[in-house]
């Protein structure tokens, strides 16, 4: 054993001792929890595990249980934290056994009374998971039984005292069933303990009419047994189809008679959530049943009997008018459909398949809401014939018969929809992608219903037949049906009386959209969702909110639904060109996250401008939107707005379109540095600095520009305070490295055989010593221009360890690439050929002058550089951001000037970097063992064991000190 671990050891039996002291104070458990999380990883593998460090939580155990069995008593944290510490021990059956022989257990639950009902929530908590800790091996298990210790966990989830112990509670009881379920006869006695308070209720289902609320809801303990046994059905049913204990519980409860009764008895009372998941869980424990047979179709009889009990709690839900209950039920068939496909795939002894009915059930009070056009409802007429076939004739049956109550009845349909699309939503995960289709063609109708009576199908020519119908005939038609028809609550105006609804439907079409990106072929009403959100966004009396959301769907739209005439590059689109106005007026609105939404879809557009669909660069340029965006980033009140401007300003600069016609004449590198130097806000220096290197790699610029920018970058990358902002402009300095490179002659990374020399105007061959020469001219030029003296600040950067592995990233790329043609290396001594290829100032940008010369003395510099790169000397650094951290307004004048002093000493400093330095630094050192370490510390310096250790022991030795000050 090294001498670390054994200081280590040492320490923890001081530290463990220190509980045992009759005075000592728990200031806070924060460090216990610590504690017990190190001694959990560090015991993880018994293999591997000295034994000498178990032994010292042995021998600690034993003197604990002789000194609190003198008198002594302990207090509940130190309580908390020993059960905690046997159950982690306990873990490895060898270990448990050494102290089994001890009678550890047995005198724990004694000397601590753990058998008492009134037992701290802490203490509870802690004694359920040191027996969770215990039943993960054989001989845990075996004492838990024969101790009777289960019991006690049984009466802590009867009683219900807190939600963290009833779970932890649950969860221990079916983990223990599962792990005996071969073992009946125990298994039998934990489940009639369980279920005891259940068999003993006696209901008469006849009764039910005349039961008050009242008697469930003052009857926690029947409730709490349900939520049990639901709980333990819902982890062993769908486990694997040879477990026994879901048959157990049917068959020593006789559950299905049992919930059916209470299912019947509450169906008008809060108690329903109770019984509701468990009905539903026996209905699939005989569907289990069928599938254990191992075919592929489910055995007639069996699927008859569960469909029959899907159809009975269906009606007995219908007959008390709990629309969103009956919803519930078929999200939760869902699911556990899917868990029991998992185990085994099978299908029932009919075509029809169940998600379709599922999921024609769920969407039905949506579907109810839908305003039909009498103008145009082709769609409409097409999607509910896919309904109709996809459905068997019960699920229809039913299906009507929900319609006719939400008809007759005056039901709350707009927060009874929206619950029904949050449900939707919570399984989107496991929809098959058909079923996906559905919902989403269901939400786009109810959506067709909030705006005017227009087609937004025109494009496909689905109004032909209609344009021949006479106005007098469609009078006639809806004078005939007024009163037939359902009056949809979408009437009048709903986008203004309607706004929760519609606000969930725009959600709900998003996440459908972000997840699955449905296509035209296989959904045609995505076509629609742009124009149906544009409809949304005129409305003139619609809330920030919702136009916010609608926003957010025109550009998922955008981005995601290219109609057919898009995708065969037709220049004209009718409803993007009507859509200009609209941005145009809602990027002038008064709430900013309407403005800030409004530049992302601008940015959306500009994005896809770019190469997918060209057309859009004239719709931003005969809409002004880069000027008006232009303003926007200088002027705007909120600093959120100004930073989405910049994004889309960055994205229209590599587009030429807009860069010739508009962008050209903004001064836009005046602008980005000016923000860079006095924005206050980080998120707009950072969209800056990216405008900034936007404009470096897609334009061309004169050499005084050229410096400008190099210094604004110089100066982002060192001295900023946000570390977004330094990593944006490393990326500025990576693609610096880069048109360097690519200047000597390099393509992807790499110098090819031969290149053209433009000077010579002949092709000529590269050689080793010719490379190598090409390199250090890059190198000088990149010295000369701030670069290496930045990335080398910038991989020592003490206060944002993002910063580092930027820095370091891009120095690495360029070690590998130095390696790789052996810069390390001396150069062969021959002399150049006559026509060798020499430096190219090909490169587009003109290359900037060196803007700070180097006037000290090679020796000098050479000591200045170390004082910058030395990982072990972060002084010269520490000074600067402490004096970057100086934001109170009121300093000393004097105070300033010595903060612009140590800038501009560290500017003088940068450009001293040398290639020569430069590369001793990077060939010297291990830059990827640096970061390594530096990540290390960085996750371990505040919760490693060591500082936990000597934490609680300075705080017992200074008793008054903040315990907020370790953590």
């Amino acid at each position: 054993m090294n001498s670390c671990t054994r200081k280590n050891e040492d320490v923890l039996a001081e530290v463990l001792d220190l509980f045992l002291l009759p005075d000592y104070n728990v200031v806070s458990t924060t460090y216990l929890d610590h504690l017990l999380h190190h001694i959990a990883e560090n015991t993880k593998d018994c293999a591997t595990v000295d034994y000498e460090y178990c032994e010292v939580f042995q021998k600690w155990i034993t003197k604990a249980l002789a000194i609190w069995e003198s008198g002594q008593k302990a207090s509940q944290p130190i309580i908390t934290f020993t059960l905690k510490l046997v159950g982690i021990i306990s873990r490895h059956e060898l270990r448990y056994h050494y102290w089994q022989c001890q009678d550890v257990y047995n005198r724990l639950c004694i000397i601590l009374d753990l058998n008492r009902e009134d037992l701290p929530a802490s203490i509870k908590m802690a004694y359920t998971i040191m027996l969770s800790d215990l039943i993960l091996h054989r001989s845990g298990r075996q004492w838990v039984v024969q101790s009777g210790a289960w019991k006690n966990i049984i009466n802590c989830v009867h009683w219900n005292h807190t939600m963290y112990v009833t779970r932890e509670s649950q969860k221990f009881l079916w983990t223990l069933l599962l792990y005996e379920n071969k073992n009946i006869e125990t298994c039998k006695e934990i489940i009639l303990a369980i279920a005891a308070p259940l068999m003993m209720n006696s209901l008469d289902t006849q009764m039910h009419e005349t039961l008050e609320e009242t008697y469930f809801e003052q009857n926690k303990l029947l409730c709490s047994t349900l939520d049990l046994l639901t709980n333990i059905l819902e982890h062993t049913l769908f486990v694997n189809l040879d477990n026994s204990i879901p048959e157990l519980l049917e068959e020593l409860i006789d559950l299905d008679k049992r919930v059916k009764a209470l299912f019947e008895a509450c169906i008008s009372t809060r108690f329903l959530h109770h019984v509701h998941k468990l009905l539903l869980l026996s209905l699939f424990l005989k569907l289990r049943q069928g599938v254990k047979e191992n075919t592929e179709i489910v055995n007639v009889d069996i699927w008859q009997k569960f469909r029959n009990g899907l159809c009975y709690s269906s009606m007995m839900l219908l007959s008390k008018k709990h629309i969103v209950d009956l919803v519930k039920t078929y999200k939760l068939a869902m699911v556990y459909w899917k868990k029991l496909c998992a185990l085994q795939q099978f299908s029932p002894p009919e075509l029809y398949k169940f998600e379709h009915q599922a999921i024609a059930l769920m969407i039905l009070p949506l579907c109810v809401c839908i305003k039909k056009n009498h103008i145009n409802h082709d769609f409409l007429d097409m999607f509910l014939n896919k309904i109709f076939d996809v459905t068997c004739t019960t699920v229809q049956r039913l299906a009507y018969h929900i319609r006719d109550i939400i008809r007759k009845d005056d039901l709350p349909m707009e927060q009874i929809c929206k619950v029904s699309i949050d449900l939707l939503l919570e399984i989107l995960d496991i929809m098959d992608r058909d079923v996906v289709v559905i919902t989403f063609q269901a939400l786009c109708h109810v959506l067709k219903s909030y705006v005017p009576d227009v087609s937004c199908f025109e494009e496909l020519g689905t109004r032909e037949e209609t344009k021949h119908s006479t106005s007098s005939e469609v009078h006639s038609t809806s004078e005939h049906s007024r009163k037939l028809i359902y009056k949809s609550i979408l009437q009048g105006d709903p986008i203004v009386d309607n706004p929760v609804l519609l606000a969930s439907l725009l959600d709900g079409l998003a996440v459908m959209t972000e997840k699955f990106k449905l296509k035209w072929q296989e959904c045609v009403e995505t076509i629609c969702i742009f124009s149906l959100a544009e409809e949304i966004l005129k409305h003139p009396g619609i809330l920030p909110m919702i136009c916010v959301k609608a926003l957010k769907l025109c550009k998922l739209a955008i981005h995601n639904f290219m109609p057919p005439n898009l995708a065969l590059l037709v220049d004209s689109d009718s409803h993007m060109n009507d859509m200009g106005p609209t941005l145009f007026k809602r990027l002038h609105d008064p709430n900013w996250e309407v403005r800030d939404s409004v530049l992302e879809v601008l940015n959306t557009i500009a994005t896809i401008s770019e190469d997918k669909y060209p057309a859009y660069q004239g719709f931003l340029v005969v809409n002004r939107f880069p000027e008006v965006t232009i303003e926007m980033a200088k002027t705007d009140a909120e600093s959120y707005v100004r930073a989405s401007a910049l994004t889309f300003i960055a994205t229209t600069v590599r587009i030429g379109k807009l860069w010739e016609q508009q962008l050209s004449r903004m001064n836009l590198t005046e602008m980005a540095i000016y923000l860079l130097e006095n924005e206050s806000e980080a998120i707009v220096r950072r969209e800056a600095v990216n405008l900034i290197k936007e404009l470096y790699v897609h334009q061309k610029w004169p050499r005084e520009v050229i410096d400008s920018m190099l210094q604004a970058m110089s100066m982002a990358a060192v001295f900023d305070l946000h570390w977004e902002v330094k990593t944006n402009a490393l990326t500025f300095w990576d693609h610096f490295v880069k048109s360097h490179l690519t200047d000597q002659g390099m393509l992807d990374d790499s110098f090819p055989n031969v290149t053209f020399s433009k000077e010579h105007r002949k092709i000529v061959s590269l050689n080793e010593a010719e490379i190598k020469r090409r390199l250090n001219k890059a190198l000088d030029e990149l010295a000369k221009q701030q670069c290496l003296g930045v990335l080398l600040v910038s991989l020592k950067d003490d206060s944002d360890f993002e910063v580092c592995k930027v820095s370091a990233s891009i120095i690495g790329k360029l070690k590998s690439c130095l390696l790789k043609y052996k810069l390390d290396e001396p150069s062969p001594a021959e002399p150049l050929p006559e026509n060798s290829a020499i430096y190219d100032t090909i490169y587009v940008k003109v290359a900037p002058s060196m803007s700070s010369p180097v006037s000290e003395k090679t020796q000098n510099a050479s000591h200045i550089i170390n004082e910058i790169v030395d990982a072990n000397d972060a002084n010269l650094l520490a000074m600067i951001y402490k004096s970057s951290l100086n934001m109170d307004g009121e300093a000393r004048k004097e105070e300033k000037e010595e903060e612009e002093e140590k800038k501009k000493r560290m500017l003088r400093h940068i450009p001293s970097v040398t290639r020569e330095v430069f590369l001793r630094t990077i060939f010297n050192s291990d830059i990827e063992a640096y970061i390594e370490g530096r990540n290390r510390w960085l996750k371990t310096y505040t919760n490693s064991f060591e500082s936990t250790l000597d934490d609680i022991l300075t705080m017992y030795k200074k008793k008054d000190i903040n315990s907020m000050d370790c953590y």
